[in-house]
């Protein structure tokens, strides 16, 4: 078994779909923890939680759960049952360049579990099937299909005057130049994102 690197990933379902399919869902989270990733799941807040909240309440809290996913290095949606719910959770993520691997059981009915697997490389988008008896094959097949479609490559052209200055400062740090200037990009989006 090859071991991926650990990400953070996102488990995007319905709350109408928690109770019915509670035991795959906690199978999945539970087999992405052992393999050391970080779950980031909406399961602390139940349907029964949501029904008495207003709409703009309910939103707030779709919100800010989408919000969280945005973090992640995958989401993976899990599509079994239809939801509003998830197609917009899918729509936020997919506007922000978020890759999403969307699973549906066997079985369902779900309009995805016709297609079978299918990846698009246009839209970073992988869907496939799981049974409960494959969830653990299936997540290690996506993880390891979709690993090398995270990182996008941007050539970037400097002039060598701040190219200079660039490696003089990634050499102090010990850092390779890209790791710098990623680290540079990701400060300056998150200073951006808290002064708005």
């Amino acid at each position: 078994m090859t071991q991926h690197k650990n990400m953070k990933i996102g488990l995007l379902t319905s709350y109408r779909a928690q109770k019915q399919f509670e035991k795959q869902f906690k199978q999945m989270v539970a087999h992405l923890e052992k393999r050391g990733h970080i779950v980031v799941h909406n399961f602390e807040m139940s349907l029964e939680k949501l029904l008495p909240l207003t709409y703009p309440q309910r939103e707030k809290v779709f919100l800010s759960f989408y919000e969280k996913l945005e973090g992640c290095d995958l989401v993976i949606a899990e599509c079994s049952l239809q939801s509003t719910q998830v197609g917009f959770g899918l729509s936020y993520l997919r506007t922000r360049g978020k890759p999403i691997v969307i699973l549906s059981k066997k079985g369902s009915g779900s309009e995805f579990a016709t297609v079978g697997e299918l990846y698009s490389t246009v839209e970073n988008m992988m869907i496939d099937e799981y049974s409960d008896e494959t969830i653990p094959r299936v997540l290690d097949d996506v993880i390891a299909f979709m690993e090398p479609h995270l990182d996008k490559r941007f050539t970037i052209i400097f002039p060598a005057s701040l190219l200079a200055k660039v490696e003089d400062v990634a050499k102090k740090k010990k850092l390779p130049k890209a790791v710098y200037i990623r680290q540079l990009i990701e400060k300056d989006l998150k200073d951006s994102s808290e002064n708005q």
